[in-house]
C-alpha cells in the first residue's frame, strides 16, 4: 500500500511524487537498484521523466520506511542490510506479526476472514503469473509492475490485512519500524518454486487458524512463516 503523500503545490506534483516513490521502491525491491548504490536526484529524475522535486520527496518517503539513507552533503543511497540486520528484522517481525495473528484469531469476524481469503486468492494468482503485467502509457497511473512485484504487493496486502484484523493500531507501526518493505519485496522477487509453495501453505494455515478462532495456531503459523522466509532473505 502506497503511503499518503503530503499535498504539494498542486495535485499534479503529489501524483508525480507517488509515481517516483512507486518506481524507486520497486527498483530497490527487485534489486535493479542494488544495496549501497547512490541515488542521484538528477539521474533519477531524467530516467523517470520527472522533475527533481517529486524525486526528492520520494527519497524522503523511502528513507522514512528504511529503504534509503540520506547522507548529509552526499545525497541518498540504498540501505545495505547485513546478515545480522536481516536475521534480527525477521525475528522481530515473527514476534510482532505472530502476536497480531493471534489477536486476529480472537477478534476477526466473517467479513475479515472473507477478505483474507480473497487476498490470498489474488496472491496465489499473482504467483502463478509468468508474464509482465500490462502498463499504461500515462506515467501517473501506470502500475510499472512485473509478475514478481505484483505478487509482492499482494503479499504486502495480506500481511497488512492480518494486522488490521488484530484491531491494534500499534502493530503496523512496529512492523514498519523493524523491517523494510523493499527488502521483503526483494526476497519475494528471488523466490523459487519451493519458497512459493511454502509461502502459499503458510498463508493458508494462518487463514485456517483465524477462521477457527485458534489464537495459538495463528501465532505459531505466522511466526513460523516469517522465520522460514528469513532464510530466503539471507540468501537473496
Amino acid at each position: 500500500m502506497l503511503p499518503v503523500v503530503p499535498q504539494t503545490t498542486h495535485d499534479g506534483e503529489a501524483a508525480h511524487t507517488r509515481v517516483a516513490y512507486a518506481a524507486l521502491r520497486e527498483q530497490i525491491g527487485s534489486g535493479e537498484l542494488e544495496p549501497g548504490s547512490w541515488l542521484r536526484e538528477h539521474t533519477l529524475a531524467t530516467s523517470l521523466g520527472l522533475s527533481r522535486t517529486p524525486v526528492r520527496e520520494a527519497l524522503r518517503l523511502l528513507a522514512a520506511e528504511g529503504a534509503v539513507e540520506l547522507v548529509h552533503n552526499r545525497g541518498a543511497r540504498v540501505v545495505s542490510w547485513s546478515a545480522e540486520d536481516i536475521d534480527e528484522a525477521y525475528r522481530l517481525r515473527a514476534l510482532i506479526e505472530g502476536y497480531g495473528a493471534g489477536l486476529a484469531a480472537a477478534r476477526a469476524d466473517a467479513a475479515c476472514v472473507a477478505e483474507l481469503r480473497s487476498l490470498q486468492e489474488r496472491y496465489e494468482q499473482a504467483l502463478d503469473a509468468q508474464d509482465p503485467q500490462p502498463t499504461s502509457s500515462d506515467p501517473t497511473t501506470a502500475p510499472m509492475t512485473s509478475a514478481p512485484m505484483t505478487s509482492a504487493q499482494c503479499n504486502d496486502d495480506f500481511h497488512a490485512a492480518v494486522l488490521a484484523a488484530s484491531g491494534s493500531a500499534r502493530l503496523p507501526v512496529l512492523v514498519a519500524a523493524v523491517s523494510s518493505a523493499p527488502l521483503v519485496r526483494r526476497v519475494l522477487h528471488s523466490y523459487d518454486d519451493d519458497d512459493r509453495r511454502r509461502s502459499v501453505m503458510a498463508h493458508r494455515d494462518v487463514i485456517t487458524a483465524i477462521a477457527n478462532g485458534d489464537a495459538d495456531l495463528a501465532t505459531s503459523a505466522m511466526s513460523s512463516h516469517i522465520l522460514a522466509a528469513r532464510y530466503s532473505a539471507l540468501r537473496s
